[in-house]
């Protein structure tokens, strides 16, 4: 208690004295204050030797001093690097923005054909933003899309080989993206599917691998990532490629029955090609007509993206076949017969429909042999004769039956004349 009765007095005269300072500060003129000049600052220890360096500051203790060079700077990591830049991808506000553009594509369940070559749009977006799931997912699902147009013209000595190695690639491609993308979802413990299990069974099929192709559609099928009649669609065309006929057709009905009307024609499709290996030519010839009737080529290219090679050779065949064009579908039959991949049965269906196709033979094309057209002559000249004779007697035979007729009518004139002139009286 008592020093701080003691400190009270010391505080009151300290706030006194700054007080009294400021009140004279005050009286001062503005103009005599600003000219009062600062003092100058204090040089720093060894400022002459720091300005000989060009430190601009105090001579540090080390190699400077010394004279002796320093060693080369380590590399460091710039202040603006990101995790997303240390990744090997853009700024995170780019990549977000690309993947939510992505993400708004992916929402539509509907499928486009297009006409990307390699390096295309999403392929560059994969690559620069490589742990965002929707691009990688996009860049799949553009890849699997693309159109590989069949050559014109094909026929059985056509070689597809550049058209195979090409297909072959971009299917690895969209399955390695298509992993990447699964690996950043499990990293992330983000529980959406972004309808990569689909996509993924439809890079198997077309690739020809029915067997892995069957299992990620069902676990798809489980885990309803996407619309069920597109995935029933595809494990009808699994089921038919195996020979199961009986559980393809009950998946392509169920298919055709739950697709809405915008994406119907590739169930038409599907359930035509089933009835037809099925046996039902004229429901599927029915079906097959339909489709092809309201297409404009846009469904059965979307269908062909999901198709092995040989397949899709066939599918082209049986709508020439139903259209009636004759020439390009056995070209393409022809095309067909000379795969490999086609078994015993298909190959047997496939020579029934070109045999249906051929015309029969007729005389119209000419001789089929050196002396066919001198047959044919003599007999024509013998048949012509025949006729010619014939009809003369056939003349003769009325003629003489007119002239009987006539002399018979006159005989019966006369006689009944003869009568009457004997009923005269005398």
């Amino acid at each position: 208690m008592t020093r701080g009765r003691l400190m009270i007095p010391t505080l009151l005269g300290l706030s006194l004295t700054v007080s009294a300072v400021e009140a004279e500060a005050k009286k001062l003129p503005a103009s005599e204050a600003r000219s009062v000049p600062l003092p100058p600052p204090r040089e720093p220890p060894a400022w002459d030797r720091a300005n000989e360096i060009g430190n601009g500051g105090v001579v540090p203790e080390g190699p400077e001093a010394t004279g002796v060079k320093p060693s080369e700077p380590k590399q460091l990591v710039e202040a603006t690097a990101t995790v997303w830049a240390l990744a090997g991808s853009r700024s995170w506000t780019g990549c977000s923005n690309v993947a939510a553009e992505a993400g708004k594509q992916l929402s539509g369940y509907g499928e486009e054909v297009n006409n990307y070559r390699e390096n295309h749009h999403w392929g560059i977006q994969a690559g620069e933003c490589p742990n965002a799931p929707e691009v990688l997912t996009m860049a799949a699902r553009s890849e699997l899309l693309r159109r590989f147009d069949l050559p014109e013209g094909l026929d059985g000595e056509t070689d597809l080989s550049l058209l195979e190695s090409s297909v072959s690639e971009s299917r690895a491609q969209a399955i390695a993206w298509i992993d990447d993308a699964q690996t950043e979802l499990q990293r992330r413990r983000d529980p959406r599917r972004l309808g990569l299990e689909y996509w993924r069974g439809r890079a198997l099929l077309s690739s020809g691998d029915l067997v892995g192709a069957r299992a990620a559609l069902e676990r798809a099928l489980r885990r309803a990532s996407v619309e069920g009649w597109k995935l029933r669609r595809l494990l009808a065309l699994v089921e038919l490629y195996e020979g199961n006929l009986e559980a393809a057709l009950v998946l392509a009905n169920r298919a055709f029955l739950d697709s809405p009307s915008s994406d119907r024609l590739g169930s038409y499709y599907v359930l035509a090609l089933v009835l037809d290996r099925a046996g039902d030519q004229g429901g599927a010839r029915r079906r097959m007509g339909i489709a092809l009737d309201r297409d404009d080529g846009r469904h059965m290219r979307v269908l062909e993206t999901a198709m092995p090679l040989h397949e899709r050779l066939y599918l082209r065949a049986y709508a020439r076949t139903v259209r009636r064009e004759s020439s390009s579908a056995l070209r393409l039959w022809d095309a067909y017969l000379a795969r490999p991949e086609p078994e015993a049965p298909e190959r047997r269906l496939a020579e029934r429909h070109q045999t249906a196709l051929q015309p029969l033979p007729s005389n119209l094309g000419g001789p089929a042999h050196a002396n066919e057209g001198a047959a044919a002559s003599q007999s024509g000249n013998k048949k012509s004769s025949v006729k010619k004779a014939t009809s003369k007697k056939a003349t003769k035979k009325a003629t003489k039956t007119k002239t009987s007729a006539k002399v018979r009518r006159k005989v019966r004139a006369g006689s009944k004349l003869v009568t009457a002139r004997r009923r005269r009286p005398a």
